[in-house]
């Protein structure tokens, strides 16, 4: 069979990196064994598990499935992904979430979409988003200007991403493997936690990129995730600026930015800010708003609207301060609600 012949079908290296995903890696292999694209090889590096990780891999017997052990223990999750680099063989790979759920037809779409589009380097999907229970508790949503298999080069995706944030679901992308190892590996030293949106920030630079106004994942999000815990408790700016704020300086001769785009970006900068803030202070923060749920301050607010001369200004100054307050919260709460849920 020839590599033109409309039935070949390419072999596509499915990657696992995983560290303690005992309570969910079983559900996400069945997910991968049971695609309806048969011609896979699947990819498990194990970041050296001290739970039931290895033991539940072990128990399949699907010949497609090889076991990496890690000698050592790698201490944040990218160093583990571009473990995965030296041990593929296909033509298409991706770098798959071990608690995520894959559904059925996932990589037969991805697939087809690469055989329509010879030219793309890089296509990714939607998903909707479950919980530890696996109930769906949201989806993800594709910015306004970004349409159903549509090649998008750099430029668009760049600016997209300055305006909307992040909105390419990592483990959702499948690559060619050439392209993969061109631009690997994924430079966690410099952006830790967002090194992947710079893989595809650099993969779009050589390819355009396509995304799948498709549900063909389930995304996971867990109180326990790294990135999780990270997002709640961290006082520094998201990692995610470090990305964009490169990606700024070494496109500021070739690249023209609207103002609106600037501006919408200068505003993610500013809610991720209050966030920090809110991180700093959030103990104090849940006693505060417990405290002022149990006040009418907007009952007063109407009143001082409608009689200032009738408040006296201390009052007035705390009660505009505290409903100030309560909006920040509001404002940065929707805030971590738009952004995309990480984790490593």
């Amino acid at each position: 069979m020839t590599e033109n012949s409309q039935n070949y079908e390419p072999l596509v290296s499915i990657c696992i990196p995983v560290f303690n995903g005992g309570k969910t890696i079983r559900k996400t292999i069945n997910s991968v064994i049971n695609q309806t694209y048969k011609n896979l090889e699947i990819i498990i590096v194990d970041n050296c598990s001290t739970d039931s990780t290895v033991e539940i891999v072990q128990e399949f017997k699907d010949p497609r499935i090889r076991l990496i052990l890690n000698d050592i223990h790698y201490p944040c999750a990218e160093y583990n992904w571009n473990r995965c680099f030296q041990y593929v063989h296909g033509e298409y790979m991706a770098i798959f979430h071990a608690d995520d759920i894959y559904l059925p037809n996932m990589v037969l779409r991805q697939v087809e979409t690469f055989r329509i589009f010879p030219s793309v380097g890089a296509v990714f999907t939607q998903g909707n988003i479950i919980n530890e229970l696996n109930e769906v508790v949201g989806k993800f949503i594709l910015p306004p200007n970004i349409k159903n298999e549509t090649l998008y080069s750099y430029p668009a995706i760049f600016l997209t991403t300055l305006e909307y944030s992040d909105f390419l679901p990592c483990s959702s992308a499948m690559l060619r493997t050439d392209l993969y190892m061109k631009i690997s590996p994924f430079r966690y030293d410099q952006f830790y936690s967002a090194s992947d949106l710079d893989m595809w920030l650099r993969a779009a630079k050589c390819a355009p990129i396509i995304i799948l106004d498709e549900t063909l994942m389930n995304y996971r999000i867990s109180k326990t995730q790294g990135t999780y815990l990270i997002n709640h408790s961290r006082t520094a700016e998201s990692d995610f600026f470090k990305v964009m704020d490169y990606h700024i300086e070494d496109n500021k001769n070739s690249l023209e930015i609207a103002d609106s785009i600037k501006n919408r970006y200068e505003l993610f900068r500013f809610e991720d800010q209050l966030i920090c803030i809110l991180n700093q202070h959030n103990e104090s923060f849940r006693i505060l708003k417990k405290y002022l749920k149990k006040i009418p301050w907007f009952r007063y607010l109407k009143i001082y609207l409608k009689n200032p001369q009738l408040v006296h200004p201390r009052i007035s100054r705390g009660i505009l301060g505290k409903i100030f307050l309560l909006n920040v919260e509001i404002l940065s709460r929707a805030f971590c609600f738009r952004s995309r849920p990480i984790k490593k």
